[in-house]
């Protein structure tokens, strides 16, 4: 199977640049257009949150709007900058988000790899967490299907990734979390968002993806530093294939079409 993770749109932001205002909801045409071109298509799409900048439940019915038009299955899970309640509210009648609970967290159990939604938002906060009721359903899930291969996707990193202002905002009991995770053999990966950056990285003896934003990026800065400014680098999809034979494969595939590469000064390739 294929599945497609985007992740942190911040629809409802405008970002002043040098050459005038950048509306994020444009930028997250541009993402969907190039998902639904890619060949071959995702079996689903999962979205790690951010949607809104500001919660609105304006901003979350453009984007929901925009994403029905993929004609593929998604599914959200909150970011920090996310509503529980719009959320619920807007996505309920998708039939996947739990109708009651504090937490919108979920198990998607009808494709060939088992896929775990965690919700890692701690309302008023920027960084997440992962209480311990949240980490007693993890484990209860894992262990009841423990042989079966599973794929975690939350919105927040559990770990340090050597950059230093992110990782103030990370999910903050990633100890706890990790001990969990690495009880259960069968997890192949977690995926995540938030930092607006790719970076990969060893931990709870898997691997932990994290995956760039839908709409803008951030620099990178492994030194500490009081704020980042927004960048316009290619916005991102991450990619995972699951079969038998391969076992879990991650692609990053770059929205916008770049025939001489990403890289300014690449030469022209040869005609001949």
């Amino acid at each position: 199977m294929l599945i497609a993770q985007i992740t942190d749109f911040h629809i409802g932001r405008i970002i002043e640049t040098d050459t005038g205002p950048i509306d994020l909801m444009d930028r997250l045409k541009e993402t969907v257009k190039h998902l639904s071109k890619l060949t071959p298509q995702p079996d689903l799409v999962v979205v790690t949150g951010d949607i809104s900048n500001h919660g609105n439940i304006e901003d979350y019915e453009r984007a929901k709007k925009l994403l029905d038009t993929m004609g593929l299955p998604y599914f959200v899970i909150p970011g920090n900058h996310d509503s529980r309640e719009s959320l619920r509210r807007l996505f309920q009648n998708d039939g996947y988000l739990p109708s009651q609970g504090a937490f919108l967290q979920y198990t998607i159990e009808q494709y060939p790899l088992r896929l775990i939604m965690l919700d890692s938002l701690e309302v008023g906060a920027h960084h997440g967490i992962i209480c311990d009721e949240r980490l007693h359903w993890l484990d209860d899930k894992l262990s009841l299907d423990s042989e079966r291969p599973t794929l975690i996707f939350m919105h927040h990193p559990p770990a340090d990734l050597h950059l230093p202002y992110q990782d103030s905002m990370r999910c903050f009991n990633g100890k706890k979390l990790a001990q969990i995770i690495a009880s259960h053999d069968q997890v192949l990966g977690v995926a995540c968002g938030h930092t607006h950056r790719d970076s990969v990285a060893n931990w709870a003896k898997t691997v932990l993806f994290v995956t760039p934003s839908a709409t803008f990026s951030y620099g990178l800065e492994m030194q500490p530093v009081n704020d980042i400014t927004p960048r316009f680098e290619p916005a991102c999809i991450r990619l995972f294939y699951w079969s038998n034979d391969t076992g879990l494969v991650s692609h990053l595939s770059f929205v916008g079409t770049y025939p001489n590469g990403l890289t300014e000064g690449v030469p022209t390739p040869a005609t001949n």
